[in-house]
């Protein structure tokens, strides 16, 4: 995937920033400072014809995002095709859309922004979609990862049954924006996933009573949990965060249902997302 390259002063600035967000730097920070990226999460809807071409766009709060951010989105969205509507469909469909911009600085010391990820869902009612209906137990911050101010994000796969059952789940990988040594992070990614797991394999969700999916045999889709031992700099829209990628796993059952790379991370945090009436990019996200 191509990368565009930031003119140098505004790249300096913007580094020097995002390396401030969320981050909590340990002693070893210098040697792994080169695994940091910084992502930037915005929404928005988008028309699409119906033989899959763009008609419009709109960003929330376009007036608030980072210089340029606006602009770049508008000159790659004027470049995307998408699949074909169903087969007798003429009409435009108007899209959920949430893209994922990723920043990081390459060995020259310039810094390389992408559109990582983007996921494109069909902008349907509540009574449309899968809800979560009752906790049946609360997601536990592990206590020594959170005294010692390390937070992530946990991005995990559930399959749920018809009667709101959580039938499968896994934990994909997890992000965090807490650097450590790599023994140590990989011991905090099986924590934080560990605990996600655990807790939200017994919840009870709320199947859709109405809409494309209604009679579908079970539901599959993403929810990222979110653990911040700093609540207040929790990932939110529009903004820069920092963080670790963690490698992620081969999840067949999940894998095999849409559920693919490009779309995970542009997602909010804590809401059940399901790939199943997104419209399918045919098109690179970062143009030809």
């Amino acid at each position: 995937m191509r990368s565009a390259l930031l003119q140098p002063r505004t790249a300096a600035r913007l580094f020097a920033t995002l390396l401030c967000l969320g981050l909590a730097l340990t002693a070893q920070a210098g040697k792994q400072e080169r695994m940091v990226e910084s992502s930037l999460l915005i929404s928005g809807h988008i028309t699409i014809s119906a033989d899959g071409k763009v008609l419009s766009h709109r960003l929330d709060d376009a007036e608030t995002l980072p210089e340029g951010i606006a602009a770049l989105t508008a000159h790659l969205a004027s470049k995307w095709t998408f699949e074909p509507a169903p087969l007798g469909d003429a009409k435009a469909s108007r899209s959920r859309m949430r893209l994922l911009y990723v920043a990081r600085r390459q060995d020259d010391g310039k810094v390389a922004l992408e559109l990582r990820s983007a996921n494109f869902g069909a902008d349907l009612p509540k009574e449309a979609r899968v809800r979560l209906a009752r906790k049946s137990t609360q997601i536990q911050y592990p206590r020594a990862l959170q005294q010692n101010n390390v937070s992530g994000t946990v991005y995990l796969k559930i399959r749920v049954g018809r009667d709101g059952k959580v039938m499968n789940i896994d934990a994909s990988h997890v992000n965090l924006r807490t650097i450590g040594g790599e023994n140590k992070m990989a011991l905090w990614r099986n924590l934080l996933s560990s605990a996600s797991v655990k807790a939200v394999s017994s919840w009870t969700f709320q199947p859709p009573t109405t809409g494309p999916d209604v009679d579908a045999p079970h539901w599959t889709g993403i929810m990222p949990v979110s653990f911040n031992a700093y609540a207040e700099l929790d990932p939110q829209p529009g903004k820069w965060e920092s963080y670790i990628p963690g490698p992620r796993k081969v999840i067949p059952w999940a894998d095999s249902q849409g559920l693919t790379a490009d779309q995970t991370d542009a997602l909010t945090p804590n809401e059940f997302h399901s790939p199943g009436n997104s419209r399918r990019l045919t098109s690179p996200l970062m143009g030809g």
